[in-house]
């Protein structure tokens, strides 16, 4: 039987010390790169807020601003935002800026092509959309792996060969069935020309910027509504 793990037990509480400091590093480039792109008393939506840590922590970066969070799944109580039920409900053209942190690598392609459609219809013109996803490949991918079956004492996924070829021939697996619970096979090379409708005006990799994709373990890009 898999136990169930709070998602913040796996990422900024995460006990391995090394998978907590990328973590938190993804935590604070996300937020201070929404801080800074957003305007003056801007809107900010954060399409799959989770339990709400960004948007709490944005809260207190940018008290200026109108927060709004989406995640149909979490069921969770709202703190310091709003939250919004149904992607529907949201103006067009009245969002600023629109976040997707963790979230792609887990919807199919007609649905992340929904989402793209969401986005540039709620976003004003020029708006900006700031993405990130998991980097599943290179040897950090073996650390991962590592930390999933020590941590939450879950068998890995992937079989040997295709942990190698990931690892170390930037080869992705096969994406199983459910992409819901797992990353597997997803690369992230590929998930940015999906989103029709938009421009990548920026990207960055945590937490080592300076360092190759294959070596970090997430890929940050900041997108432009085309207009």
């Amino acid at each position: 039987m898999t136990r169930e793990v709070a998602y913040s037990r796996q990422t900024l509480e995460v006990a391995n010390p090394v998978a907590r400091y990328a973590h938190r590093q993804r935590h604070r480039l996300s937020l201070d790169r929404a801080a800074a792109e957003l305007p003056e008393g801007g809107t900010v939506l954060d399409y799959g807020c989770g339990e709400g840590t960004f948007l709490n922590a944005l809260a207190e970066a940018r008290p200026d601003a109108t927060l709004l969070g989406y995640d149909p799944e979490s069921g969770h109580v709202p703190d310091r935002y709003a939250l919004v039920e149904d992607m529907a409900a949201v103006g067009d053209g009245s969002v600023d800026l629109l976040c997707c942190f963790e979230t792609l690598e887990h919807l199919y392609d007609p649905e992340i092509a929904a989402f793209a459609a969401d986005a540039a219809r709620a976003l004003r013109p020029g708006g900006l959309m700031l993405v990130s996803v998991p980097v599943i490949g290179g040897p950090p991918l073996l650390l991962k792996e590592l930390n999933r079956s020590v941590m939450f004492r879950r068998r890995s996924d992937y079989r040997a060969g295709e942990l190698l070829a990931a690892s170390f021939a930037g080869r992705p697996a096969p994406r199983p069935e459910n992409i819901r619970v797992t990353h597997k096979g997803f690369d992230h090379r590929s998930v940015l020309g999906k989103l029709d409708g938009f421009a990548v005006a920026d990207t960055a990799c945590s937490p080592f910027p300076g360092l190759p994709w294959w070596l970090n373990s997430q890929a940050f890009s900041l997108l432009r509504r085309r207009d």
